[in-house]
């Protein structure tokens, strides 16, 4: 059966960052009304893994036992890294996926996250072979993969899994030409391959849906029917080769609003594409870490430290330039919201940058955040878990 993108909804739901999944305790109910919401508004594709914590057995609570099966299309994924110790750890994955979504079969399965370190892992336990036996079974009707990788790996893994109907890929207009990520050429290559694309972090982890100042008075100007999260979804959708884009919505404000920005959707124009060009050339020179908040840096930190909730602080600050609110930011959402340690119990064993998927210097993060943000703890409130 070949893969009719045409029927996915050009707005996809990433079910990664479901509300109170940092507790573990996702609010059911109010899930429940975004996938309503969702749904209504023409949306029918969600993205979801066996390693986002909960997320599974949530969405097959709020969707898969409200709704009729045939309404909606489900991507999962399985994992080799850090969590398998033989094959029959995928079969396991699986069998799991399946019993928390409360489905028989996957619209779509995929091997989560290929690239740098973590490629091997998929290779020494031949998932490929077990993705195949998957499809073969019944138990997903399409494959593929989803990767932060170059151009070059990217080129072998299409070359290595020909039976891959789609592969899904990082796209923003951050990182669209950065010479790190490289995604137009990943992008071009997938194309030309014939694969067609999922985008994942359109957004850069809501990064650009709050750019600097003088990033949104660009975008403003140049794009004054979208907020910067819709102007950077418009983007990613716009690009030849993307069927679906997906973003992680936690609140039924996003839903709403990414449902409007994709009501009727049109590709940027000429002059919404200028605005962007001007945008990425602003956000450049303005420092911003390109932080996604995966948190994969976080599962192998020994220290429990919470990176990603520091690097949104410093990027306050940088965006800002505003220490004494980073440091607010640094003692609410690392501290007191996450229940996390600060950076300066970092012992440097440089796991998290190994982990890392966006390669960012996370140490060097860390000393600035000493240097520049710590000084003004003493003039906030540090609010202990």
């Amino acid at each position: 059966m070949a893969f009719d993108t045409s029927k996915i909804s050009k707005l996809g739901f990433g079910c990664m960052r479901f509300t109170g999944r940092e507790t573990d305790s996702i609010d059911i109910d109010y899930t429940a009304q975004m996938v309503d919401r969702y749904l209504a508004a023409g949306g029918n594709y969600f993205d979801t893994a066996w390693a986002y914590p909960n997320s599974e057995k949530a969405l097959g609570r709020a969707l898969v036992a409200r709704h009729p099966r045939d309404s909606f299309y489900i991507a999962s994924k399985c994992v080799a890294w850090n969590h398998c110790k033989s094959t029959d750890d995928l079969e396991r994955q699986l069998q799991e996926t399946l019993a928390n979504l409360g489905v028989d079969y996957l619209d779509v399965y995929l091997m989560h996250n290929l690239g740098g370190v973590r490629t091997a892992a998929f290779e020494k336990y031949g998932a490929w072979e077990f993705m195949k036996s998957v499809k073969e079974r019944g138990l997903a009707k399409h494959i593929g993969f989803s990767a932060h990788c170059t151009p070059e790996e990217l080129e072998k893994f299409i070359a290595d899994y020909p039976e891959a109907e789609l592969v899904q890929l990082q796209v923003n207009y951050l990182d669209w030409d950065s010479p790190s990520f490289r995604e137009r050429e990943c992008v071009e290559i997938a194309r030309a391959s014939g694969l067609p694309v999922v985008v994942m972090e359109p957004v850069k982890g809501g990064l650009l849906a709050n750019p600097s100042p003088a990033v949104a008075k660009i975008l403003d100007e140049w794009l004054p029917n979208d907020d910067p999260a819709g102007a950077a979804l418009r983007f990613a959708a716009s690009v030849p080769g993307v069927f679906t884009t997906l973003s992680g919505m936690n609140t039924i404000e996003q839903v709403e609003a990414n449902c409007r920005t994709f009501a009727d959707f049109k590709p940027l124009d000429e002059g919404e594409r200028h605005g962007i060009e001007l945008a990425q050339e602003a956000m450049a020179k303005s420092g911003a870490i390109g932080c996604t908040g995966c948190d994969y840096c976080a599962k192998v930190c020994p220290q429990g430290i919470g990176i990603s909730g520091s690097i949104t602080a410093l990027n306050y600050y940088i965006n800002f330039d505003d220490a004494e609110a980073a440091a607010y930011q640094l003692g609410f959402v690392v501290r007191f919201n996450g229940g996390k340690k600060l950076p300066d119990e970092c012992i440097r064993c440089g796991a998290c940058e190994q982990a890392c998927p966006q390669n960012i210097p996370i140490l060097e993060c860390f000393d600035r955040i000493e240097q520049e943000i710590v000084p003004h703890r003493k003039q906030v409130v540090l609010m202990k878990p």
